[in-house]
């Protein structure tokens, strides 16, 4: 019988993202309930504790009190809609606000929904004022999914299958000053940079970068646009993390948190000079529903909540002590971890592969602790929680995930996850003849199987409803059994979590009386790119199991 959170999975397999269905599923995530803080429930009431804020969205955590006020206060107000024709005063307010905490140095700014929207904005207002075509933006960069944003990331897997992407940008390496220099001409309207290059692993700026960038740019007549959808609102310790480098860009990029968690919400900031073109072209910019009245409303509270300077000191001295803590993990575990990067509250920890990413976060899942990779650096474990973080639940989530890690490192030697991917292969000798092996194992096909929930089933057990688990978790779908001479074959039916998945046990005779019995398990889930990652959870999983099912063998032999 398939578990709701399977029936789930199927839906959005079928009807929005296959691979991301897969990935929740294996890796054991729940149906989400209510969150508060900077935990979230499932539908069975289990609490997890968030050690990632959803790429910055929940940098407020769940349900922040204050911004559930401020929205439930608009409400009330009636105002709710955007009429584009009339004073909308909690619009106007939030644009007065944004230029207060720039200190007036960008005091224009124009609100859209998300960031891929603001940064074509930013993009645009660019080239009207500079009159040049052509854009520079960094190695490993991540903007957005427009076709603007893809084209400024230039990703050769986008290319290949989107392309062609705008080509009017030119990707220099993060922290490289000569290649910029190099690629700086007139033709170049602006270079867009993200503060610390989240998606590529989490890469703050080498000392002096952003302010050797910001020269270049002003040298050579070109604009400097920071995004700073996961920057903002005190991520790096200071409000905007522009703050922390002293350099003022000429446009800025907010999103994400904007919107408290809740609602959709990004802006672009500017200088008046650049902001001149929406004197000229007053018709430029449109966004139908960004700015409307109860998303400002959440915005206004945001600022309110994140440019306070007791929040912001508590996110320094939380910042700290995760760094301490992970650069300290980090030499604990040379052999897992290869490096530990990080600034303020945005810390990522590169481990030696992408099979120990899925391993490590099945695991932070199986504890109750959630966390991700990095878009475009699989190897990357995010730890960036929400701000707003108890201290007491910032000691449980980093113990957990210090851990885990302890249980990588003492996996390498037996369960070491890149020689573990598929195809998995293990043997175990017998002092017993092949034929009552072969016997048993006809009469209970599943009984050296990994993935059955019941390992004693025999033959009449229904093909269709295969009773299987992945981890911890119950799952269901059709399995086939085949019988040979020498063992068994179990095949799944290519399903919306398989694409293929076999199992075969061999049993063969030796010399002594007595046998070896050889297991097979390959699989593929169909997920692409994100194939190792999973199948470091997998393997972790088939391989714990399979050896508990091998050491059992013989006192099922025996009882047979």
């Amino acid at each position: 019988m398939r578990t709701y959170r399977q029936v789930l999975a199927e839906a959005k397999a079928a009807h929005n993202h296959p691979t991301y269905a897969k990935m929740a599923f294996v890796m054991g995530c729940g149906v989400q309930g209510v969150g508060n803080g900077s935990t979230v429930l499932d539908d069975a009431g289990q609490s997890f504790l968030a050690m990632f804020d959803q790429y910055g969205n929940q940098s407020l955590g769940y349900s922040h009190p204050r911004i559930i006020g401020a929205l439930r206060d608009q409400l009330a107000s009636g105002v709710l809609n955007s009429s584009k024709i009339m004073f909308e005063e909690v619009q106007i307010r939030l644009t007065e606000r944004l230029a207060e905490v720039t200190d007036q140095e960008l005091p224009f700014a124009y609100l859209a929904n998300g960031g891929g929207e603001t940064i074509d904005n930013a993009l645009k207002l660019a080239r009207a004022a500079t009159g040049r075509p052509r854009f520079i933006s960094a190695l490993g960069c991540f903007h957005g999914k427009t076709f603007a944003t893809l084209g400024a990331a230039a990703r050769p897997e986008h290319q290949a299958s989107l392309g062609p992407l705008m080509t009017e940008f030119e990707q220099v390496p993060f922290g490289d000053l000569d290649a910029l220099a190099a690629a700086l001409d007139d033709s170049v309207a602006a270079v867009l940079l993200e503060p610390v290059q989240a998606e590529a692993g989490v890469v703050p700026p080498p000392p002096d970068y952003l302010r050797e960038v910001r020269r270049l740019c002003t040298e050579a007549g070109a604009l400097l646009v920071l995004d700073e959808m996961q920057t903002a609102f005190g991520r790096c310790g200071t409000f905007f993390a522009y703050q922390r480098y002293g350099i003022t860009p000429d446009l800025l990029c907010v999103g994400k948190a904007f919107g408290g968690g809740m609602l959709a919400l990004s802006a672009v900031l500017g200088t008046e000079a650049v902001w001149e073109v929406l004197r000229e072209l007053p018709s430029t910019f449109g966004s139908s529903l960004g700015g409307n009245p109860l998303a400002c409303r959440a915005g206004l509270e945001t600022i309110a909540i994140a440019s306070d300077e007791g929040f912001l000191a508590d996110v320094r001295a939380k910042g700290e002590r995760i760094g301490a803590r992970l650069s300290a993990v980090a030499d604990r575990y040379p052999e897992v971890i290869a490096e530990h990067r990080g600034v303020g509250m945005m810390h990522g920890l590169e481990l030696k592969d992408e099979a120990l990413t899925g391993l490590v976060l099945g695991r932070l899942i199986e504890e109750g602790v959630t966390s991700t990779y990095s878009l475009y650096n699989p190897r990357v474990l995010r730890v960036q929680p929400p701000l707003v973080i108890s201290d007491a639940d910032l000691e449980r989530g980093l113990s957990v995930l210090e851990g885990v890690l302890a249980e990588a490192d003492a996996a390498r030697g037996s369960v070491r996850p890149t020689a573990a991917l598929s195809p998995l292969t293990r043997a175990v000798p017998l002092a017993r003849p092949a034929d009552a092996v072969l016997r048993l194992l006809h009469e209970r096909p599943r009984l050296i199987d990994p993935f059955a929930r019941d390992t004693r089933a025999d033959r009449t057990e229904s093909e269709e409803d295969f009773g299987g688990r992945i981890g911890q978790d119950d799952v269901v779908w059709s399995d086939r059994v085949e019988l040979s001479d020498d063992g068994v074959v179990l095949r799944a039916d290519p399903c919306w979590l398989w694409q293929e998945l076999v199992r075969t046990v061999v049993v063969r005779p030796t010399s002594d009386g007595g046998c070896t019995v050889e297991v097979d398990v390959a699989w593929d889930t169909g997920s692409g790119g994100y194939e190792e990652m999973l199948g470091g959870r997998i393997a972790l999983f088939v391989e714990e199991r399979l050896a508990d099912l091998l050491a059992s063998l013989e006192k099922e032999l025996e009882n047979a």
